[in-house]
């Protein structure tokens, strides 16, 4: 960005009329399209340049894609012309100059763009910078070898001394026929700027060899003198003439097309590179044990995938699966393990074939016993090959795994797995226990091998969008400190709903409920982020240090202010009648509950938490819904609904402020007031086109070493101090849950009690 802001200001600099000609080429697959948007955006906000002395072409195009986001022409427009007018700089439309993908067939649409392309650059007698980059087939702009070198008539085409625009076709990338200026548009540039990016170092090394090669070889022939040899001898006798007849000139033979296009271009012109910095001293593996499970190919894999589209994984990274041959013997290679697991998954993220290949190419697969010595040392080995000789050799393991698993599978990778040059930190998923006792118990049996900066403990829900935004929302903005007060607040409800039930895992819930599977840990971090106090700083320890200070001031849930229930249908389940046989008795398993929980501090004194989660409900949403306190009846509007502000975690994600104002019309009355809406639509109002999912974030976390997101042990056996009382009080009186409709709201028992806590109901999100 620098450099192209620098040429762009030279010209203007030295000359007072006439525009710089500026040819951009696009990119191939989400990742580099994504790094290119990126550039043009940041150049966009360059606010020294005189957009209005600038034109921009393009220099290849897709022909025949099936989303406009998927063309050059949209890309530029999205990331520069867009950000330029939000800058509020000039660049008039007609500047922008680009095919007319909309003309058929593809040779009148390139024959339409050479006469644009020959007025713009004879007017302004351009190009004065043209930007590359080199593909790791040795393409540049859309010119593939693999089109060039299957006929000479197309080298020619590419190398005619004119300016022209090719039609080409390519079979590795995205949308096959393609749109570019020749080579001879690209020789003609003042400045020639190519990117070489990671994965592409070793193209450029082959292309500036083979160019080194060539022109040394040149320069030997060059010096080499030139010899005559006679075709044939007279004498004329009359003349004492001797006549010498020089052989006919051979047939030049044309030189075979050469690898890279570049090649040609470096011949004749003189050639910026710009490259990424790439960090040459450290390798990064990150290591999936559970590798062939469920969690593993839904949500582990798509995000470690997700991550290297975004550009965000270390350059020098690896992703190795890891599982037991034992349980899963049809996966025994890495080939069978992204055909028979990753690849169905992978493709429904919006895949395009090189991003595919590019994962495939960084990952591997290792068939592991961990009880076996033997092969977690050659898991090691492997890893140590990856590291191709890096001082640093950082390690992430994802213990995909059932937590009964975690303390022998740590110390098998401690004792034979572990990098001796580089950091290991644990990522381990919940549950961490069915209550406080085994929870400690797990805690104890990792910090025999780990410390505790070394564990992450995942609760998804922290890096959700909204989640993460509770911070910002309450301490970023001052005002809003004072409204969470127990002056101002009559309640809180924190709600998780659910439409669909327990299919396919009910065995599992059945052994948890909803309490231990969602209010213990999710709906528990929501709370003490909306209740505590504002940390010391906003590093790691300080912020959790303040959640758990939130959690020893909660009392323990009292049985009386909880109602269980569970959807009908649910004893119906295959799973759970085979777990019905062996009690001899019906389950007694919640998939849906409400409770109240207290503080006892000065803030929070006497307002009611209400944390409600269920299966099976009208709709899917996580919401947390404060509710202010209602004016007095004889106040100066009479009775009017409470003010509320409503923070919807999922699905699209706002926050949102219901007031009251006057309504409009000529015969609407100073009294006549109703409740609207203040709202932040934060995709709209961050033009977001994609937010991360949260198990993106979290995996990102820690490779960057950062807990902000993750549970620390205390706060961890704190939430069961909460807990424990009230499940073992549930389970002691063998409390048989509510019966409720699928589909409906709940237990009426549980809207019962929400009412007495002083919660009133205007919307029926609530």
């Amino acid at each position: 960005v620098d450099y192209i802001e620098e040429c762009i200001l030279k010209f203007q600099h030295d000359k007072e009329r006439g525009s710089f000609v500026l040819g951009l080429a696009g990119a191939n697959g989400r990742i580099r399209r994504a790094r290119l948007a990126d550039a043009l955006a940041c150049l966009a906000a360059r606010r020294g340049v005189d957009w209005a002395r600038v034109y921009v072409f393009l220099v290849d195009e897709r022909y025949g894609f099936e989303r406009e986001e998927d063309s050059n022409a949209w890309l530029i427009k999205d990331a520069l012309l867009k950000g330029l007018a939000k800058n509020g700089a000039s660049f008039p439309a007609e500047h922008f100059v680009m095919p007319d993908t909309s003309i058929s067939p593809i040779e009148a649409c390139a024959a339409d763009y050479k006469d644009k392309l020959l007025a713009l650059l004879e007017q302004e007698q351009g190009p004065h910078l043209i930007t590359l980059a080199l593909g790791q087939d040795l393409h540049i702009a859309s010119v593939f070898p693999e089109w060039y070198q299957a006929s000479p008539e197309r080298w020619a085409e590419a190398t005619r001394k004119s300016v022209g625009v090719l039609c080409t076709e390519t079979s590795v990338f995205e949308v096959r026929r393609r749109l570019s200026v020749n080579l001879r548009v690209i020789r003609k540039a003042e400045n020639i700027m190519i990117f070489i990016g990671d994965g592409t170092e070793e193209a450029w090394t082959r292309v500036k060899r083979a160019f080194d090669e060539d022109r040394f070889a040149e320069r030997k022939t060059k010096r080499a003198r030139r010899t005559i040899e006679p075709s044939s001898v007279m004498l004329s006798v009359e003349t004492g003439v001797m006549m010498v007849h020089a052989k006919g000139r051979k047939a030049v033979q044309p030189e075979p097309p050469p690898a890279s296009p570049l090649d040609y271009i470096l011949k004749y012109s003189n050639v910026s590179v710009v490259q990424l910095k790439i960090d040459k001293e450290t390798h990064c593996s990150l290591v999936v044990l559970g590798a062939a499970g469920d969690l593993a190919k839904k949500k582990t894999f798509p995000s470690i995938y997700q991550l290297l589209l975004g550009r965000f994984l270390p350059v020098s990274s690896a992703v190795i699966g890891v599982d037991d041959p034992t349980f899963h013997p049809d996966v025994p290679d890495a080939d069978a393990f992204w055909e028979r697991r990753l690849r169905p998954y992978l493709e429904k993220e919006k895949a395009t074939a090189e991003d595919l290949q590019e994962f495939r190419g960084r990952l591997s697969f290792v068939p592991v016993r961990m009880s076996d010595a033997e092969m977690v040392q050659a898991l090691d080995r492997h890893i140590r090959g990856l590291c191709q000789g890096r001082t640093k050799d950082n390690r992430v393991f994802y213990l995909a795994l059932p937590s009964f698993l975690f303390a022998s599978t740590v110390r098998a990778l401690k004792t034979h797995c572990w990098s001796s040059t580089g950091f290991c930190r644990v990522i381990v998923e919940k549950p961490f226990g069915k209550n406080g006792v085994e929870a400690k118990e797990l805690s104890d049996s990792l910090k025999d091998y780990l410390q505790e900066p070394e564990i992450f403990r995942i609760d998804h829900y922290l890096a959700k969008t909204l989640v993460l935004n509770l911070l910002t929302l309450r301490f970023a903005n001052r005002e809003l400190g004072h409204l969470f007060h127990a002056h101002h607040i009559a309640n809180i409800r924190v709600t998780f709903k659910e439409s669909i039930g327990v299919q396919g895992r009910a065995g599992y819930f059945d052994s948890y409920g909803i309490i231990r599977d969602i209010m213990q840990n999710h709906l528990m971090q929501v709370l003490t982020l909306v209740a505590m106090e504002a940390p010391a700083s906003l590093q790691a320890e300080d912020v959790r240090d303040e959640k758990v200070k939130v959690l020893k001031q909660i009392r323990p849930i009292d049985p009386k202010d909880c109602v269980i229930g569970q959807y009908e249908g649910y004893q119906d389940d295959p799973d759970i009648e085979r777990v019905n046989a062996k009690r001899g008795h019906a389950s007694r398993c919640p998939t849906f509950a409400v409770c109240v929980l207290y503080l006892d501090n000065e803030r929070w004194s006497g307002v009611p938490f209400i944390m409600k989660a269920g299966k099976a409900l009208e709709s899917q949403s996580t919401i947390v819904r404060i509710q202010f306190k209602k004016a007095p009846s004889g106040s100066l509007f009479g009775d009017q609904p409470q003010n509320e502000l409503v923070i919807r975690i999922q699905p699209n994600e706002a926050i949102y402020y219901k007031i009251l104002a006057k309504m409009p019309g000529l015969t609407q009355r100073a009294k006549d007031v109703q409740q609207t809406v203040l709202d932040l639509d934060l995709k709209k109002r961050f033009e977001l086109r994609r937010t991360p999912e949260a198990y993106e974030k979290l995996i990102h976390d820690v490779i960057q070493g950062e807990s902000h997101n993750f549970v620390r042990r205390d706060e961890l056996e704190q939430a069961w101090r909460i807990f424990d009382p009230l499940l073992h009080a549930l389970e002691q009186e063998g409390r048989v849950p509510e019966t409720y409709a699928f589909g409906s709201r709940g237990p009426h028992k549980a809207d019962a009690l929400i009412d007495r806590m002083g919660f009133r109901r205007y919307t029926v999100t609530g």
